[in-house]
């Protein structure tokens, strides 16, 4: 008893001095029930703001630990590759943190967040991954960075063991209480709950075109995912270890889809692997070289919504091998397909609706304009100062 008492003691005190918050100290003695799972409490809030802290100041410690553990893939291009995706994302001015990118040599599809804002981006990503695609991959793990998910993730699986040894300590009643309570959060949930990757998902899109990306990568970048995975495929180093925390690939892809719908403002569509545009049937594009034909179906529809999210669009023209909307590139056929015939088909879509350009509601503009004030106030107030 004792001992269990010494350690909620200890506990209760360390959050007392890292809150800063002050509590009348109870009798541990004659702690009841309730003032015990308090103590608990205070034990959590300690390792909460511990690893806030990490998360917020042990950037380079972490980013040495991962790799260590990751290894490090040396390729100078590969590397290129990474931060250059990385910083047109940055570029689009809505991060509130920096983040350190690497690769790992690991040859799966697979990349990972973890704390401190440091990502992983597997080798075998670049090697199945167009930019676009990869874009898109990178742009959901930074959402997980933004949104701080890891830090509750790794609170759960931390509070567990916390939980664990209260309830080693002695008082099994207490001990059941809180280890219930924070099993029930970390055991069926994983590290990233189904929300929090749904939350990664749709903002992960947002940044994706916000960077200039194409909108249909995200549903063919998971579709690539399927291909090789199946249902639960791994977007993260925790979904392996346990990817029911996933929602199902296909759904995923479904909601990428309805984003670029949305994203053109209703007027781009796939149905059953054809491109469909104001309603009206355009073409099914087919396999070629290391793309699948969904694979091109989901990136061809995303070439079509980016035009008509800028609205009226022109006719579309085919030259040499490929389909253009203006200035876009939006289809370049193979030698058993019939450019022409796919140029007419499209055409008569868009010539029912050409669209008007798509106002964009996305939650990153609020952060963005967040930013700017904070950016503006600072500066004002840097005048101010050197006036006086």
């Amino acid at each position: 008893m004792k001992h269990w008492k010494r350690k909620m003691a200890a506990a209760a005190l360390a959050a007392v001095c890292a809150t800063g918050a002050f509590a009348a100290p109870l009798e541990v003695e004659a702690a009841s029930v309730t003032e015990k799972i308090l103590y608990g409490t205070a034990a959590m809030l300690f390792v909460s703001n511990y690893y806030s802290r990490m998360d917020d100041h042990n950037q380079l410690q972490l980013l040495d630990e991962c790799q260590k553990e990751t290894g490090v893939y040396e390729d100078p291009a590969a590397d290129a590759r990474v931060q250059d995706v990385y910083q047109r994302i940055r570029d689009t001015g809505t991060l509130k943190r920096n983040y350190k990118i690497y690769v790992s040599p690991q040859e799966d599809i697979n990349a990972f967040m973890s704390l401190g804002g440091v990502m992983c981006v597997n080798k075998g990503t670049l090697d199945t991954m167009d930019d676009d695609e990869l874009a898109y991959i990178m742009a959901h793990e930074v959402s997980h960075g933004e949104l701080r998910h890891n830090v509750d993730g790794v609170k759960k699986r931390v509070g567990l063991i916390t939980a664990l040894n209260i309830y080693l300590g002695g008082d099994a009643t207490v001990g059941q209480a809180i280890l219930a309570n924070v099993a029930g959060n970390y055991v069926a949930n994983a590290v990233f709950t189904k929300d929090q990757e749904k939350q990664a998902d749709d903002r992960g899109f947002e940044y994706t075109v916000e960077a200039g990306y194409n909108p249909g990568a995200p549903a063919a970048a998971m579709q690539v995912l399927k291909d090789k995975y199946g249902e639960s495929s791994p977007t993260g180093l925790k979904a392996v270890l346990a990817p029911g925390n996933h929602p199902k690939t296909s759904d995923r892809i479904n909601k990428n889809v309805k984003r670029m719908v949305k994203y053109s403002g209703d007027h781009v569509k796939v149905d059953d692997g054809w491109i469909v545009v104001n309603g009206e049937k355009a073409f099914k594009p087919a396999a070629s070289g290391n793309y699948t034909d969904l694979e091109r179906t989901y990136l061809t529809a995303g070439k079509l919504a980016k035009v008509y999210h800028a609205g009226n669009v022109p006719d579309a023209v085919y030259r040499g091998n490929t389909i253009y909307c203006g200035s876009l590139g939006i289809y370049t056929t193979n030698g058993s397909e019939n450019g022409l015939e796919y140029t007419a088909a499209l055409n008569k879509g868009i010539s029912k609706d050409r669209g008007q350009a798509v106002k964009d509601d996305f939650e990153i503009d609020e952060t963005r304009q967040q930013l700017e004030k904070q950016k503006k106030e600072a500066a004002e107030q840097g005048s101010s100062e050197a006036e006086q």
